[in-house]
């Protein structure tokens, strides 16, 4: 088959002569400029390059089978990795909110049984003082000895 000389294929799309530490005779570099030999190969340089030369990705596809199949795959992995987060993030937003609206409920409730013990309580305290109202003078003073002076007005 053809032969090729050994010429870097990099990304910046500059051809580096085969031998660098070869310094002795005319300059690679010359041999370089001047008309393709049929010996090297027929490839456009600028078909390597990105429109950001200072870019590492290429967003283009390649012509590279095997790069563009790595591509892909790496572009659906991604994919469904962002679809598992986006769908783990509706979740945790879906729990918090119930969560929220059972936490919603219990407080309703909790308010609920506050504002009934407070009518429970002015109720029996109303009761106390009729009572006491309508007590003796001896029973009364009986009442403050056994609660210890508690029920003061």
């Amino acid at each position: 088959g053809p032969s090729f000389s050994p010429v870097d294929h990099s990304m910046n799309g500059h051809a580096y002569p085969p031998y660098p530490h070869d310094h002795h005779g005319a300059s690679r570099l010359d041999d370089l400029a001047s008309p393709l030999s049929p010996l090297q190969p027929q490839y456009n340089h600028n078909a390597y390059q990105t429109p950001y030369p200072d870019s590492t990705a290429s967003s283009a596809p390649s012509d590279d089978p095997i790069i563009a199949d790595a591509e892909e795959d790496k572009r659906k992995r991604n994919q469904a990795a962002s679809a598992r987060f986006r769908q783990k993030k509706k979740q945790r937003e879906q729990q918090m909110l119930e969560q929220s609206r059972g936490m919603q409920d219990k407080n309703k409730k909790l308010e609920g049984e506050i504002e009934g013990l407070k009518r429970e309580n002015m109720f029996l305290k109303k009761l106390l003082v009729e009572k006491i109202d309508n007590m003796s003078e001896e029973e009364k003073s009986l009442l403050m000895k056994t609660t210890n002076g508690a029920l003061k007005n």
